[in-house]
């Protein structure tokens, strides 16, 4: 009897181990994910803007040292936006160290970005406009991922357009400037500018203008020193109870409104240029906050100079300071997100940015534009065939044309394993 509970105990034993083997096996899988793999974290619009913010001052900071004894006008939240666009194109060690300087650490900021363009005033009114635009101009035939596209369109709203030639880019990518820009930036790129090798330019633009929300009126020439003497320039003042004024030791800020637009200047004048110079990040920080929480004033007159600021600029350098290094690299960049290719035959020849600025008595107008190249030392084809459907082939003798061998395959997992 104690045999035949043996028995039976034995063979349930194994029946129950085989009909949990499948459950086991489809277990499996799951407890092998991939070591190193960390799933991006999506990056909400506060985080996102303080990025972008904490990116600004950083850029500008570096900037400023280089420019303190001329003129300046740059859109780092351009720049960034660009650099975005980019880093959805990078992978590994090259992700890591762009999202750091980002700010991004991996993050998805995909969704935040498009929260952002939806909060901001884009669009257009009788006194006011603000348009960003993204672009992305490929080499035909080149293997660029169907999904890195798709992330441009979607998440930036881009434009994307594929070209044959680097004369078709230029004229392509110039045209579209211009028109996002209303005509204020023209010939980004000239036929020098881009080398053949060129696969991909990957271009934002923002365009403002607007009225002030009480016009100023012109007030003849004003004294104005400019570092080392007093020049006279022209000038503009206005008065009223619009103005937002912070006074303190260390600079003067004044908040000046634009009409139907929550969009605002603000002017800072430290008692000290050179010296501020040094620490302009928390100078910046201050003045906007207390402009924030400045109490209304009753009645304040601003007397300021009219002015016009261009900048034309290659930013490789600034970018490499503040930590951007392997995506420069040719053969280190790794855009394995951005097409098929191995590390290190693609990487950014060089990232632009031009920039305008016009204040006077009516209100403003600025654009700025930045194109980052992408090139590679692999074979630059003018089509990518890729064999993803049913196909025939043949065997051939090309001297004769005798066809030798002919057949097709329509699935190609159900290849003769045998032979």
């Amino acid at each position: 009897m104690k045999y035949w509970f043996v028995v039976v105990l034995v063979v349930a034993l194994v029946v129950l181990s085989v009909v949990s083997i499948p459950f086991l096996l489809r277990k499996t899988p799951q407890q092998h994910t991939p070591s190193g793999v960390v799933e991006a974290e999506e990056v909400t619009l506060p985080q996102l803007v303080e990025k972008a913010n904490n990116f600004t001052l950083n850029l500008y900071g570096l900037l400023l040292r280089d420019h303190s004894s001329e003129n300046l006008v740059v859109s780092p939240f351009n720049i960034y936006v660009a650099l975005t666009i980019l880093y959805e194109g990078t992978n590994t060690s090259t992700r890591e160290e762009l999202g750091k300087v980002m700010g991004l650490d991996n993050g998805d900021a995909c969704s935040a970005y498009r929260e952002l363009i939806s909060m901001l005033p884009i669009g257009r009114n009788n006194t006011a406009a603000l348009y960003v635009a993204n672009g992305a101009w490929l080499r035909e035939g080149f293997p660029f991922r169907d999904d890195y596209v798709s992330r441009v369109k979607q998440c930036f709203n881009g434009y994307v357009e594929y070209f044959t030639s680097i004369d078709e880019l230029v004229e392509s990518v110039n045209r579209w400037v211009e028109e996002k820009t209303n005509g204020l930036i023209k010939n980004l790129l000239s036929r020098d500018l881009v080398p053949p090798d060129t696969v991909a330019v990957l271009v934002s633009a923002i365009y403002f203008k607007a009225d002030w929300l009480k016009e100023f009126k012109p007030c003849g020439k004003i004294r104005f020193w400019n570092g080392n003497e007093w020049i006279y320039v022209y000038g503009m003042d206005v008065e009223g109870d619009h103005l937002r004024v912070v006074n303190t030791s260390e600079y003067i800020a004044v908040e000046i409104p634009y009409k139907d637009t929550s969009l605002s200047m603000v002017i800072i004048m430290p008692r000290d240029f050179k010296e501020a110079v040094g620490d302009v990040r928390e100078l910046v920080t201050k003045a906007l906050e207390n402009i924030d929480n400045a109490s209304p004033i009753l009645r304040a007159h601003l007397v300021m100079p009219k002015f016009n600021v261009s900048f034309n600029k290659v930013l490789n350098d600034v970018l490499w300071e503040m930590g951007v290094h392997e995506v420069f690299q040719p053969g280190i960049a790794d855009l394995t997100r951005m097409a098929r290719v191995a590390r290190g035959s693609i990487w950014v020849d060089k990232v632009i940015q031009k920039a305008v600025i016009k204040v006077n008595e009516k209100g403003t107008e600025a654009a700025a534009v930045t194109a980052i190249f992408v090139l590679t030392s692999a074979p630059v084809y003018n089509i990518e065939v890729v064999v993803d459907k049913p196909f025939i082939y043949i065997l051939r003798d090309r001297d004769s044309k005798a066809i030798l061998f002919v057949g097709h395959v329509v699935d190609p997992a159900k290849s003769d394993q045998s032979l």
